[in-house]
């Protein structure tokens, strides 16, 4: 039997977003708030990224927002690598 990590999809992961992600989540704010006469409440604020370019999520919030865009090809949204949180 291979060796598997048990992982809740509520713990957190962090991505490093590429350009196409972030394009990405701009256009899902500007789509959600197209049709409302007045307007979003509030301007577009990107996910806050950390010096070293991280952004931290749930990992079932990141797959809803983005994981449409994963695939095997040159536009994913975020680098390959991603830091899992895990319990002691």
């Amino acid at each position: 039997m291979e060796s598997m990590l048990k992982y809740n999809i509520n713990n957190k992961v962090k991505v490093k977003l590429t350009q196409n992600g972030r394009d990405e989540l701009k256009r899902q704010h500007e789509e959600l708030w197209k049709d409302i006469p007045k307007g979003p409440p509030y301007e577009y604020r990107p996910p806050h990224e950390n010096k070293d370019g991280w952004s931290e999520w749930p990992l079932w919030c990141l797959m809803a927002s983005l994981g449409h865009m994963c695939s095997m090809g040159p536009n994913v949204p975020f680098e390959t690598e991603v830091l899992l949180e895990v319990e002691p």
